[in-house]
């Protein structure tokens, strides 16, 4: 680290309103790239980006060596970043309705949508909305939420997987299983 630097670094500690200003000027550039590398979501980009400046300016003060600048606004822009990422899994589980302790109310808000996108079952005209909502709630969760997700909800696997949290490969592998077993309950039933 450079004496400008580290002087600059001491000058924002005390307080310096125009060292403070510089400081972040002079960090903006990188803490914008660092947070992009970080962010499942590259539209919280900016905000994480800001968020971590006023939390690095306010919390200069305890910053007890400049030469540990550099590590301590790593620190920062790692906690913030994991924090936004958290946030954001979190609200789309929620947009996706995925509380599927009542999936029933999933379930059942697909009797506005078209059965006839789901692969490999056949309907002929008496087989009900209800029926296959029913046979649906017989699928465990965790390949009824894939399946229902995928093929009623519109979502990509990775979508799918981001909401959820797991793997691209077990949600492919979940609606696979779902649609054999759908089949299958289907075939029992007739």
């Amino acid at each position: 680290m450079n004496d400008a630097l580290t002087d600059l670094i001491i000058a924002a500690r005390e307080g310096n309103p125009h060292a403070l200003e510089q400081l972040a000027a002079r960090f903006q550039k990188m803490i914008k790239v660092h947070c992009s590398l970080r962010l499942d979501d590259s539209t919280l980009v900016e905000d994480a980006a800001q968020e971590v400046t006023e939390q690095m300016l306010s919390d200069i003060r305890q910053l007890r060596a400049p030469e540990a600048f550099t590590a301590w606004l790593q620190q920062i822009i790692v906690r913030t970043c994991a924090r936004y990422n958290r946030r954001n899994r979190n609200r789309r589980s929620r947009e996706v309705d995925l509380d599927f302790e009542g999936s029933s109310k999933l379930l059942a808000s697909l009797t506005e949508r078209d059965v006839s996108c789901l692969p490999e079952a056949s309907f002929d005209e008496e087989q009900t909305r209800e029926q296959l909502l029913a046979v649906l709630s017989q699928l465990p969760t965790s390949q009824s939420t894939p399946l229902v997700l995928h093929y009623f909800r519109s979502m990509s696997y990775k979508q799918i997987a981001d909401a959820l949290g797991i793997k691209v490969g077990t949600v492919s592998s979940n609606i696979s299983k779902a649609k054999r077993n759908l089949n299958r309950l289907l075939i029992d039933e007739s």
